[in-house]
């Protein structure tokens, strides 16, 4: 794990004299300010609120600076740096917001006040200058943060989850849930790619196997993408949508948070997102009631951004009732994991369907399982197995490896096996021919 160099003696006395004078600063700042706005505009404020409020942080800034020159007391040493943090703790994340500008930082992760770490490019490095005055501190910060949500955090719900407005996911539990800190994970909501060649051009896939899932998507396979977590299972499921553009398609997507930009993309697409419940408990709106719904829609697809309860029985039926080339994400460790997980999570509906009578519903429905991986040594996010589904031979899920991983080349390789998607190819229309000979795995 890498870390930043600790700062210097120097730095580290003029970071404390700053961050004192700060704590000085903030309170008076925060009073003035909802003197200005009122708490309530202050929790939503537009643009000209905002310059309002920067305005008023220079003031008291200067003010400071003045208060010390006469005092012979220690000046800011950067007083348009402390401005910016006095800002975005009012109304941003506070010391975290630079990380959250930071195209290249995926997650942000405090186990406490003082321990504080991102995941940059893949790698995760601890933030050691970086720290919140104490544990209260960033309690402040989460209650800040989900209260304009409608949600809320203390001893008698000490766990929560939540989506700030940019779309990323924001994970915080407390004491008793925790041992003793706050813990805050905040996971970005970054795409990196919008299409199949934008993957190919990031390495996350070879040229001839975007082809094929191109024309599996137009010919309307059932694929499953599975990966663990931070593989890019949504980005990637986003791209395959984008294959989807003819105007006699209508996509309904359904997400727990809103991610894919499918609706953006495609000239006939309805976005769906699911809602947790009030501080009473009321208003949730579950993925599953929302599967249901979109079957009302007249879609001729579905895609589910992840699968990951008793929606799957209704994803399936869907995928069975004329909603051919359904996409949907599932977390799976490999294409079998994936395709076995399915059939438990079907299993988890109230209408108990056998476990035999599931199994065959997967088999005779999924056709392609596109497995993701994260290499952490160098950061990269890759497909290395595209899997077809062959049918049922027993109680157990078959099928057959089309590309997978050739270790000797590090690359994607076709197999040479033929997909019994072509019939669907062919029978559509799609023009495709699979690989040359030479390009399969020796």
């Amino acid at each position: 794990m890498a870390t930043t160099s600790p700062p210097s003696s120097k730095q580290w006395l003029r970071l404390v004299s700053d961050r004192e004078a700060e704590r000085s600063l903030r309170e008076d700042v925060r009073a003035a300010v909802t003197r200005l706005l009122g708490e309530r505009e202050l929790l939503t404020p537009g643009p000209e609120d905002e310059d309002r409020i920067r305005a008023l942080i220079h003031e008291h800034v200067l003010a400071y600076q003045r208060r010390a020159a006469t005092t012979n007391a220690p000046l800011l040493t950067d007083a348009v740096r402390v401005e910016h943090r006095l800002f975005d703790e009012l109304l941003r994340l506070g010391i975290l917001q630079p990380f959250m500008d930071a195209p290249a930082v995926e997650e942000i992760i405090c186990n406490g006040p003082g321990r504080i770490f991102v995941i940059e490019d893949g790698k995760k490095r601890l933030l050691p200058d970086v720290y919140f005055d104490d544990d209260e501190d960033l309690l402040q910060l989460v209650k800040r943060l989900v209260g304009p949500l409608g949600r809320r955090l203390d001893e008698s719900s000490p766990m929560v989850d939540a989506r700030l407005p940019d779309g990323s996911r924001l994970n915080a539990a407390i004491p008793p849930a925790t041992t003793r800190w706050c813990s805050l994970t905040i996971r970005k909501f970054i795409l990196r790619a919008h299409s199949l060649d934008q993957l190919v051009a990031l390495g996350t896939l070879p040229q001839a196997a975007a082809q094929f899932l191109d024309a599996a998507v137009q010919a309307g396979v059932n694929i499953l993408v599975s990966g663990p977590t931070g593989s890019g299972k949504t980005t990637f499921l986003n791209c395959l949508g984008a294959s989807i553009a003819s105007l006699d398609e209508r996509l309904v997507t359904v997400e727990e948070v809103a991610e894919l930009q499918l609706e953006r993309q495609l000239p006939d697409c309805v976005a769906l997102q699911a809602r947790a419940g009030n501080v009473e408990g009321i208003g949730e709106i579950r993925i599953r009631d929302l599967v249901r719904n979109a079957l009302r829609m007249r879609p001729t697809r579905i895609v589910v951004g992840e699968v990951r309860g008793a929606e799957a029985l209704d994803m399936l039926l869907a995928m069975n009732t004329g909603h051919e080339g359904s996409l949907a994400t599932i977390h799976g460790n490999s294409p079998r994991d994936a395709l076995d997980r399915l059939t438990t999570l079907a299993m988890m509906a109230e209408e108990r369907l056998s476990g035999e009578a599931l199994s065959k519903m997967v088999a005779h429905t999924i056709e392609l399982v596109l497995q993701l991986r994260f290499e952490p040594r160098t950061g990269r996010r890759r497909l290395v197995s595209i899997f077809e589904v062959a049918g049922l031979e027993g109680d157990v899920i078959t099928g057959q490896e089309l590309w997978l991983l050739d270790p000797d080349r590090d690359r994607l390789a076709w197999t040479g096996i033929q997909p019994h998607s072509l019939r669907k190819m062919t029978a559509k229309g799609i023009a495709y021919s699979a690989p040359p000979a030479v390009e399969a795995v020796r």
